[in-house]
């Protein structure tokens, strides 16, 4: 009976072990991992798989947490050919809020140069989604009271009033609101690097990447329509400069990796 019990302690061994060989051999999409991030994107969860030693494919979804900036802003109002019954005051405070919050999808090929289990790569891939790099919207009670007190004089109104905020001009809308954002590629072309696999050989591990996303240059629309810098401001100022020479989107990412089978 014992040497019966030893056999079979010997046996489940020696199973344990091939199959443990086997665990960490990387194939043909032949182990898929989970992880979860945080990076310049926003939070992030995806799903991975081996190819080889040498390829990795990923996908992922980023979530920008809604982070909004609010204030009173002083502005001043071009009343320009404004009928001399409707009374607005030159000065004012609009209430602005500005909003980073949108969500971005990822498909990524992960190259380990020197295969085995080195954690070193080179990431190519893509991001789509997200166009909106951040929102800005804002009212003025004095706009809508205008208009609601004066409702033929609507259009006039409209297109005879901008406001002056921080040297930009900006139009209002029949609700006095402020809508505009600043938009990029909706598919943007990705180049990273860093350590890490997606699928570790342990349950569990950590990875660091830095990359890039190639966006395009940044537009600005206000209700949905393109408006070129200078047409909202005239001088040369760091805005304008940013908004026409930015065209990469910096990323730096922290992952926590895990393998499920």
């Amino acid at each position: 009976m014992k040497k019966q019990l030893i056999a079979c302690f010997a046996l489940l061994m020696g199973i344990t072990t091939a199959s443990a060989q086997e665990y960490y051999e990387r194939g043909f999409f032949n182990h898929v991992g989970l992880n979860v991030s945080a990076s310049t994107e926003g939070i992030g969860v995806g799903v991975a798989a081996p190819i080889t030693d040498y390829l990795e494919l990923s996908a992922g979804v980023n979530f920008m947490p809604g982070v909004k900036i609010k204030g009173d802003v002083n502005v001043d109002y071009n009343l320009g050919a404004l009928p001399a019954q409707v009374t607005i005051p030159n000065h004012d405070k609009v209430k602005i809020t500005g909003n980073l919050k949108r969500t971005t999808m990822d498909v990524k090929l992960n190259i380990y140069p020197f295969g085995g289990n080195s954690t070193f790569f080179v990431a190519g891939g893509f991001s789509f989604g997200g166009e909106k790099l951040g929102k800005l919207t804002g009212h003025s009670d004095a706009i809508q009271s205008a208009i609601t007190t004066f409702p033929t004089f609507k259009d006039v109104i409209l297109n005879s009033i901008s406001a002056e905020l921080d040297k930009y001009n900006v139009k209002f809308d029949e609700n006095g609101d402020i809508n505009g954002d600043i938009r990029v590629k909706n598919f943007r072309p990705y180049v990273g690097l860093g350590v890490g696999r997606l699928v570790p050989k342990h349950r569990v591990g950590f990875r660091f990447e830095a990359g890039c996303q190639f966006m395009g240059k940044l537009k600005v629309y206000q209700d949905n329509k393109e408006v070129k810098i200078n047409e909202l401001n005239d001088s040369d100022d760091d805005l304008s400069k940013i908004i026409d020479k930015w065209t990469v989107y910096p990323v730096l990412k922290l992952t926590i990796t895990g393998r499920i089978f």
